[in-house]
């Protein structure tokens, strides 16, 4: 993960604060603009792996991040 900060505050009803909004930069070079979900805003820092996963929002489907759990590759 390249940058991130935490939300404290709700914007929108599909995303209840607190949440984090990071820069992740993949493997391959390019960076985007996901969520970093699966632990506390506080627990998230700079350089920490992360993999991808995709969750549903409604009729489509969104790419977030997770840290990464024992043994697996990551993003």
């Amino acid at each position: 993960m390249f940058s991130f900060a935490v939300y404290r505050r709700t914007y929108h009803p599909g995303m209840t604060a607190p949440y984090v909004v990071a820069l992740v930069e993949l493997e391959e070079g390019p960076r985007l603009i996901s969520n970093v979900v699966g632990c506390a805003p506080e627990e998230v820092v700079i350089d920490m792996p992360l993999q991808l996963r995709f969750e549903p929002a409604g009729d489509f489907m969104l790419p977030r991040f997770a840290p990464v759990s024992g043994g697996e590759e990551a993003s």
